[in-house]
């Protein structure tokens, strides 16, 4: 069983229902992992916070046969993605890729020469560029996303409240990520040392494929700068990679700068698993998070941006539902 839980909107709801043509629920999906490997949802759960005399509404949705519980189960479904849709690009594009990679980058520039052998590698995967146009176009107050996207002039609120319990550097490692989630577990007899929870996921079979690529690239390229063992105090001592990480946690992480979870750059593996995550997030994560997009979501019924009304059951008393029951020919 998996469970979507996007429970994380209710601080959010009534504020978005104040928009005019905006509304929103918290959610949770729960799923059926089935014998030919696909996920079947079973059971939506919408929930509205209490709002001034009216209590807290809540309503678990199935899938159903007749004409009216099988467009509740769309309408409850058609909600999800809604949610799901603004938390892809909120949270798993632009924090996850576009925004977490900054920080590397400005230490880089800050800290590293451009003839230093690790400035030339993360050179290439920088995203000030793009970012800077992102805050002039897309995350902007007004702009694109809090224009098109749920939850609309709260988007940015719910990014950053995101990255306060999400972002971990050491969980930004692939296979980490993999089994934060539950879509694997580690196996040393497995490939990659994982087993995949879901076999036929191509992000996570084609993605570890990619980060052990990475990896084996990045190992290649640290020892031949550091080519032996012993040449690790000398590691230690290189004062621009040692300033380049200390900003990267002191000042582009100055929240979370004490948190016993950042790598500490001695051995040469050190350095390899943390520029291998960097890579792997501006390169093999962020295209398949992104080039993706159109190719699904370009038909808008797979991923609606936004939801207008609200579920007909939620006051069964208005206009809206009359109007939905006698569309299904039954009695108001």
């Amino acid at each position: 069983m998996f469970i979507l839980d996007y429970h994380d909107l209710l601080p959010y709801v009534n504020k978005m229902r104040e928009i005019e043509g905006t509304t929103s629920y918290g959610s949770r999906t729960l799923f059926f992992l089935t014998k030919e490997g696909t996920l079947r949802p079973l059971v939506i759960w919408l929930t509205r916070p209490p709002v001034g005399e009216k209590p807290q509404w809540k309503q678990v949705f199935t899938p159903g046969w007749d004409g009216t519980r099988r467009w509740l189960w769309r309408l409850a479904k058609a909600h999800v993605c809604v949610h799901d849709c603004g938390y892809h690009q909120l949270v798993i594009h632009w924090l996850r890729t576009h925004y977490c990679t900054e920080p590397y980058i400005i230490a880089a520039n800050r800290q590293l020469s451009a003839m230093h052998p690790i400035y030339r590698l993360l050179h290439p995967h920088s995203t000030k560029e793009i970012n800077a146009l992102a805050r002039e176009r897309l995350i902007n107050a007004g702009g694109v996303i809090e224009s098109c996207f749920s939850p609309a002039k709260y988007a940015i609120e719910r990014s950053s409240a995101a990255s306060d319990l999400l972002c971990r550097f050491d969980m930004e490692d692939f296979p980490a990520d993999r089994i934060r989630r539950g879509m694997a577990v580690e196996d040393p007899k497995a490939k990659h040392g994982l087993k995949l929870s879901i076999e036929d996921y191509p992000f996570s079979s084609d993605g570890l494929i990619l980060w052990d690529a990475i990896k084996q690239w990045v190992i290649d390229y640290v020892n031949h700068y550091y080519p032996e063992p012993s040449l690790v105090e000398s590691l230690e001592s290189d004062k621009e990679l040692q300033d380049w990480w200390t900003d990267v946690r002191t000042k582009g992480h100055a929240d979370k700068k004490d948190e016993p979870w950042w790598p500490v750059l001695k051995p040469p593996e050190d350095i390899v698993n943390v520029l291998t995550t960097i890579i792997w997030v501006a390169s093999g994560h962020h295209a398949a998070v992104n080039f993706g997009q159109y190719v699904y979501a370009g038909y808008f019924p797979n991923r609606p941006t936004t939801a207008r009304i609200n579920m007909p059951t939620e006051d069964p008393v208005d206009e809206e539902f009359k109007t939905f029951r006698i569309s299904q020919n039954l009695p108001c």
